[in-house]
């Protein structure tokens, strides 16, 4: 047991994760900014379509300039009007102009404008975020003085051997402070 949660904190330690800063922190839940981030993105046609294999590949080289990507986490996923998408994270060190380009015309370039985001941090082997865990988070932003803004995203940080009482997963929705 001792080892499976060494491991598992390694592994995720090893990664650079999405840069951010929180505002606030509540139990569970934090308010966050993201800067600017550059994102690599397929669409799915269903949960079963692999997505991430597609993404992999690009960062394994699969891109114009034949280069090795470093993977980051989370990996993002997104639903909506009955499709889904997958995005990982470029490291940091990546401008819009430095970005290699997709040899496969299904992973596309992305960049995210600077964002705040209310944040739920959660465990288990979730494919699809619980409902109570969108309800609970939706419930904090309004006790907030904030107001959704965008559909939610899922962030999964963990790799799929992680036991899911370890994994770390987020459901995070774009976010807007209220006026008064």
């Amino acid at each position: 047991m001792a080892s499976a949660c060494a491991a598992t904190k390694f592994t995720r330690a090893g990664y650079e994760e999405a840069s951010h800063k929180v505002l606030k922190k509540e139990g569970s839940v934090e308010l966050r900014h993201y800067s600017e981030l550059q994102l690599v993105e397929t669409t799915m046609s269903s949960d079963q379509d692999n997505g991430f294999m597609r993404l992999f590949r690009y960062i394994d080289g699969g891109n114009d300039k034949q280069q090795k990507i470093a993977m980051t986490t989370p990996v993002f996923t997104t639903r909506k009007n009955g499709e889904s998408t997958m995005a990982f994270v470029l490291p940091d060190k990546f401008d819009k102009e430095d970005v290699p380009l997709p040899n496969l015309e299904t992973v596309k370039n992305v960049t995210q404008p600077e964002m705040l985001l209310a944040a739920y941090r959660y465990s288990g082997r979730h494919r699809i975020t619980p409902v109570k865990i969108d309800s609970k988070l939706r419930e904090w932003i309004k006790e907030n003085n904030l107001v959704a803004t965008g559909d939610p995203i899922e962030a999964f940080y963990d790799p799929p051997w992680t036991p899911g009482f370890l994994r770390r997963n987020e459901l995070l929705i774009p976010v807007t402070e209220i006026k008064k």
